[in-house]
C-alpha cells in the first residue's frame, strides 16, 4: 500500500507575518523616537536660561543720580551701624546685599532679589556678579568662614560700583 502525503509549503502563510513584523517595527521605531525628542527637548528647556523681563525704566541722568546718593547714604549708614557694633557681620552682609539688589530694582527694572548668581550673570549686569560673590560667603556661611572678610572694604567696593553706574 502506497500512501502520499502531500506536505504544505513552508511559509505558505508569509505575507500576513511579514506583515505583522513590519507594523510592530514600526509602532515600536515611532514610540522610541518620540521618547527620544520628549527627553531631547526636556533636557534643551533645562540648560537655557530664562532671562525675566526687564520693564523699561526711563531715568534722566539726574535720577539717577539722586538714587545714586540715596544709595550710597544707605550703605555709610550700614556701615556706621556696623562700627558701632549694632549689627553683626553676617546681619551687616545681608543688609548690604539687599541694599544692592534694591539699588539694581531701582535704576534697571530688573528684581534681582531672589536671582542666583548664575541667572544675574545672564543679565550681564557689570560687577553686580562680583560682588554677589563676595557677599555670599559671609551672608550665608558659617562666621568661622567669614572671618577673612573685611566689611568696611566690602562696603567701599559696593559704594564704588553704586558710583559708577552709568
Amino acid at each position: 500500500m502506497v500512501t502520499t502525503v502531500k506536505l504544505q509549503d513552508p511559509f505558505e502563510y508569509s505575507w500576513w507575518v511579514i506583515l505583522i513584523a513590519v507594523v510592530l517595527g514600526s509602532i515600536a521605531i515611532t514610540a522610541i523616537v518620540f521618547f527620544l525628542i520628549k527627553l531631547f527637548s526636556a533636557l534643551r528647556k533645562k540648560k537655557e536660561v530664562k532671562r525675566p523681563a526687564a520693564r523699561k525704566i526711563a531715568m534722566t541722568p539726574e535720577m539717577i543720580y539722586r538714587v545714586k546718593t540715596q544709595y550710597i547714604g544707605k550703605v555709610q549708614a550700614l556701615l556706621g551701624n556696623y562700627a558701632q557694633n549694632r549689627i553683626e557681620k553676617r546681619e551687616a552682609y545681608q543688609q548690604l546685599s539687599a541694599l544692592i539688589r534694591e539699588f539694581v530694582h531701582e535704576v534697571t527694572g530688573i528684581n534681582v532679589e531672589n536671582f542666583t548668581i548664575k541667572e544675574v550673570k545672564a543679565f550681564g549686569i557689570k560687577k553686580l556678579d562680583v560682588l554677589m560673590e563676595e557677599y555670599y560667603v559671609p551672608e550665608f556661611a558659617e562666621d568661622e568662614k567669614a572671618q577673612d572678610k573685611d566689611f568696611t572694604q566690602s562696603c567701599n567696593r559696593a559704594m564704588g560700583v553704586i558710583k559708577a553706574w552709568s
